[in-house]
């Protein structure tokens, strides 16, 4: 996918793109400009690394009301957790993998969600 990442930046020219292993997500301004990406995507991926995109996922839509990435929901001025990775990481934190849970939530949540956060994992702690 290495080879698709330089294409969408330097070929496709986008604004805005993420990947996270084998999924990915462009960011346009318009919509005529995202149909145009997926179809040079779609042929790039086709043509040059054999694969091809799921019809469930792939689809064009507009941002305002924030995108689902990775369990996160992403909007164009911030990004929080979708509320059951949210209560999930509540609910599996523990000493042995507080480290990991505490990341997540520190790149994705805002200050007072951290602030609960922290109380929780200070109670997890004096248990």
């Amino acid at each position: 996918m290495n080879e698709f990442d330089r294409y969408a930046v330097h070929t496709l020219r986008v604004k805005h793109y993420l990947r996270y292993g084998d999924d990915f997500m462009i960011f346009t301004d318009d919509h005529d400009t995202a149909v145009e990406c997926r179809e040079h995507s779609e042929a790039f991926l086709d043509e040059k690394l054999s694969l091809h995109l799921h019809s469930r996922n792939d689809v064009i839509f507009p941002c305002k009301k924030g995108a689902k990435f990775l369990g996160c929901m992403l909007y164009s001025h911030k990004r929080y957790l979708q509320k059951r990775i949210w209560n999930r990481s509540l609910g599996r934190v523990n000493r042995h993998n507080i480290a990991s849970y505490n990341g997540l939530i520190h790149a994705h949540e805002d200050r007072d969600s951290v602030r609960y956060f922290d109380w929780h994992i200070f109670n997890v702690f004096n248990e």
